[in-house]
């Protein structure tokens, strides 16, 4: 019999997709399309943004300019950013010449870096699967692409924030203090990327580490101590050292007339980005990014296409606006399933397990970073962004696997993978809607297309999910018939297995022992080779006696004397405390014998 399943299933294993097989010929399907969508005429952007490119090009002519971040090649004034990014990009620049290429290439590769790190980070906590639709929905982004095909220093700060976020996971699960410093020397090595951006995550962090780490909480707050003092060291190493070279020895401090950078990092890159100044409007910058795409058709409605999408009011649904939600946040319902499909898992201890802290760490993220662009009301820009897209591919991945391994297991729960495939549909038609309405003709627009085709394909999915689930039901209800009343007779082997119990106290699992406990994917024993009547909790010892009437009442022996003549046929003297037979039907106990009553 176990020979014939075994050739029945070789072919099934021969026949899985090869992502499945290899998870790395899918990771490297996902490179490949994330490669391509950021290389694909990249030629056409140019240098980027030309300011920083400028900035690259004069740090390329002396270690000075290089060493304070220099705008310009006679070193009067430095840029307005910190220099970890633009250092990456002068080393390019260096190895193969002054180019866009150059220039642009680094945050190609490390939007890539990113992709893998994304699909490392989900994989190991919610298995493959979902790690390659996490990798693949940061792939597909549409923020992440304009930023990785651009100078900017944004893809730099994601990439050391998904280190930092490595190294913060494996700290927490093993309530490690060196591990949590170098999660916050990470951090402080984004703050040099791009300042106070990078320490947004900092709560969320902090909240991991508490709530997961296997220490006692005493431990666990010294570390967090130690770890902002390492964070705030190493962010303000190179600002201060900036600040305390004499100004006649080193440029000017970029956009600050105080010539600090210590005030630039507070005030420009600080509080003017995040906090809304007083009587100011809620708006971005003179100069406003203007979204993508082509120009509006003759006779078009004003503010048709071209859309100003920094100007979006602050307040709780900023990010729900559809010029900012196109960007990043397409994947939202999917996001807010994975909330609610970790949350109501029944398995919850303290400190938490490693899937929690994982999901604690994603949600947190994201929450911070929409919380701050939400009513960030001075300096905003929509490629901002940008820093929210590694969480919430992470948690659409996770939430596509979850709702996957519920449809399988059937019943009312199977609706929610249909449910969450249309709202996320419905979200999708209502970021596009805008843009439509305002077309002349929008028969000619692919977008138009592109949507009716969303709708085909969901209506398509849905109806195959549905049709597929209730074939499986009707498929599953026979086997399901057939396995109950095999229950009511066991099999022979567990009847042997029974009546083969020894004389004695027996504990579950083996004489005189403790159950073994079956782990993940792991064998239980079942209750009547235990020697347990249906009731019992395992691990408790019972008389002999007992265990011989629970076996024969599984084995179903009419006949109670039969374990007893089973220890007589092995010469095996009968248990005293087993009792005897009395005139009224009922067993006397052995003890009450002994005493003759």
């Amino acid at each position: 019999m176990e020979s014939s399943r075994e050739a029945t299933a070789a072919p099934v294993i021969a026949l899985r997709p090869a992502w499945r097989s290899s998870p790395w010929a899918g990771l490297g399907g996902v490179m490949a399309l994330g490669l391509g969508l950021r290389i694909w005429r990249l030629d056409q952007n140019g240098f980027g943004t030309e300011y920083y490119s400028a900035g690259v090009r004069s740090m390329l002519d002396s270690p000075h300019n290089f060493l304070f971040n220099s705008f310009d090649p006679a070193g009067f004034v430095s840029l307005d950013k910190p220099p970890i990014a633009l250092w990456v990009q002068v080393a390019s620049a260096k190895l193969l010449g002054f180019s866009s290429l150059s220039v642009l290439l680094p945050q190609v590769l490390e939007g890539l870096a990113s992709i893998a790190l994304v699909y490392h980070l989900v994989a190991r906590r919610f298995g493959e699967a979902a790690g390659l639709l996490a990798a693949l929905f940061l792939a597909l982004t549409p923020i992440s692409v304009v930023i990785d095909r651009s100078s900017n220093t944004d893809s730099c700060l994601v990439l050391v924030l998904l280190l930092a976020a490595w190294a913060l996971s494996v700290a927490a699960e093993r309530g490690s203090g060196p591990l949590l410093a170098l999660a916050m020397v990470l951090v402080g090595i984004g703050f040099n990327v791009k300042m106070l951006a990078a320490v947004v995550v900092l709560p969320a962090f902090a909240l991991v580490y508490f709530a997961g780490a296997p220490l006692g909480w005493r431990r666990r707050l010294a570390h967090l101590a130690v770890g902002g003092a390492v964070v705030m060291a190493v962010s303000l190493s190179w600002v201060v050292f900036y600040d305390l070279t004499p100004p006649d020895r080193r440029p000017f401090a970029g956009s600050r007339r105080s010539n600090s950078m210590i005030e630039l990092a507070v005030g420009h890159n600080g509080m003017e980005r995040f906090v809304r100044r007083r009587g100011a409007a809620a708006r971005g910058p003179g100069n406003p990014t203007v979204a993508p795409g082509p120009a509006a058709a003759p006779g078009a409605r004003p503010g048709g296409r071209l859309r100003l999408v920094d100007n979006v009011p602050v307040g709780p649904l900023r990010l729900a606006d559809r010029h900012l939600a196109g960007q990043v946040s397409w994947l939202l319902p999917l996001a807010l399933a994975s909330v609610a499909a970790v949350a109501a898992r029944a398995e919850r201890r303290w400190p938490l397990d490693p899937a929690h802290q994982a999901a604690l760490l994603w949600s947190g993220w994201a929450l911070t970073y929409a919380v701050v662009y939400s009513y960030a009301g001075g300096i905003f820009h929509a490629y901002y962004l940008v820093t929210m897209a590694p969480p919430l591919a992470a948690l659409a991945g996770v939430a596509l696997m979850a709702l996957w391994s519920w449809y399988r297991r059937g019943g009312r729960v199977a609706l929610l993978l249909p449910a969450a495939l249309l709202l996320t549909a419905g979200w999708q038609l209502f970021i596009w809607y805008g843009d439509l309405a305002g077309t002349a003709a929008p028969l000619r627009d692919w977008r138009l297309w592109l949507c009716l085709a969303t709708v085909a394909g969901v209506l398509g999915a849905i109806g195959g999910l549905l049709g597929g689930g209730a074939r499986d039901g009707a498929r599953r209800a026979p086997r399901h018939a057939r396995h109950v009343g095999a229950r009511r007779q066991p099999p022979p082997r567990q009847r042997d297995a029974a009546l083969r119990l020894p004389a004695g106290r027996v504990r579950a699992g083996r004489p005189g022992g403790p159950a073994p406990l079956a782990g993940r994917g792991g064998h239980r024993p079942g209750r009547a080779a235990a020697g347990l009547p249906p009731g019992q909790p395992p691990g408790r010892a019972l008389p002999a006696g007992h265990a011989q009437r629970a076996a024969g009442r599984v084995g179903h022996h009419r006949d109670r004397s039969a374990g007893d003549g089973h220890r007589r046929l092995h010469g095996r003297r009968p248990d005293p405390h087993a009792g005897e037979p009395r005139g009224d039907g009922r067993r006397r106990s052995g003890a009450l014998r002994a005493a003759g009553g």
